[in-house]
């Protein structure tokens, strides 16, 4: 029985992995506790050898629900958490085992809505099978950012009062489902996240500068980014990387504020570090 730092106590943990860093690091940080997870590769999404060898791995195609369920049952797991990108498939392109089949009238109503229903729905498909669904945070909490600045860098009193309009801003969008993060920028909201994704986003604005269309002072401008009012944690939270700050710093931009404990950072020295080379402020608010 292992206990989260959050407290609570459970039993093995399964790692369900879309891609990028994050559930390389998630792993790594279950492992140095002295777990070793049981880690379901979603294909096309993540690379079972970027785990390292003697990981307790196996790769699952989105259509093979059923065979992962009679896996996870057959190893006594209850406990599971889900971290990583995975693009949002078509229902149409699930191609389901016979296994699975019977699960697939919850899925179809799952897939009549937005990105937020859908995640819900899969949390409680979960749940209905008897599993308990973690966040990333309730297993590694310094994954999150920090109260405070990740690096030297820190806000001043002006910013401070824009970074608030910006989560101000994204509180009040969080109704239409629409994104999590916005850049604002001369006292004005120049960008706002949509179904491109946060770092499309920054791409955008720095074209727009690259252009001449929009300018940007120095010490100007910013990222905010936060959840959306009622977004499940568990299965969604709002991440930044390194890639972030590169783009941030491309664009021009002053720096990034985050909801302390609600966005994953990853490796929060190594972030800090970054901010620090690239003159940014990376900051987390109450």
């Amino acid at each position: 029985m292992s206990v989260d730092p959050q407290g609570a106590a459970r039993g093995p943990l399964a790692m369900i992995a879309g891609s990028g860093d994050y559930p390389l690091q998630l792993a790594r940080i279950v492992i140095g506790h002295g777990e070793r997870p049981y880690i379901a590769a979603l294909d096309g999404a993540a690379d079972p050898e970027a785990f390292g060898e003697g990981a307790d791995i196996q790769r699952y195609r989105l259509g093979q629900l059923g065979s992962l369920l009679e896996e996870l049952r057959r190893r006594g797991i209850a406990d599971i958490v889900m971290l990583g990108a995975l693009p949002r498939p078509s229902f149409g392109s699930l191609r389901p085992e016979v296994s699975t089949l019977k699960y697939l009238p919850h899925f179809a109503k799952a897939f009549q809505g937005g990105d937020d229903h859908l995640l819900r729905g899969v949390v409680r498909f979960f749940e209905m099978q008897g599993f308990r669904v973690h966040g990333p945070a309730d297993i590694a909490p310094e994954m999150t950012a920090p109260l405070g600045a990740l690096g030297r860098k820190q806000v001043n009193a002006e910013q401070r009062a824009e970074l608030e309009r910006g989560f101000t801003l994204l509180a009040t969008l969080s109704p239409f489902d629409v994104g999590q993060a916005a850049i604002l920028a001369d006292h004005r909201v120049v960008a706002i996240e949509a179904a491109e994704g946060t770092d499309a986003m920054i791409r955008r604005v720095a074209d727009m500068v690259a252009r001449g269309r929009l300018k940007i002072g120095k010490g100007d401008g910013f990222l905010v980014k936060v959840p959306k009012t009622g977004q499940d944690l568990r299965v969604d939270m709002p991440a930044i990387g390194p890639d972030t700050l590169r783009n941030i710093a491309e664009a021009g931009l002053s720096g990034i504020g985050v909801r302390a404990g609600q966005v994953l950072v990853g490796d929060r020295a190594a972030l800090g570090r970054q901010a620090d080379q690239l003159g940014l402020f990376v900051e987390g608010f109450p």
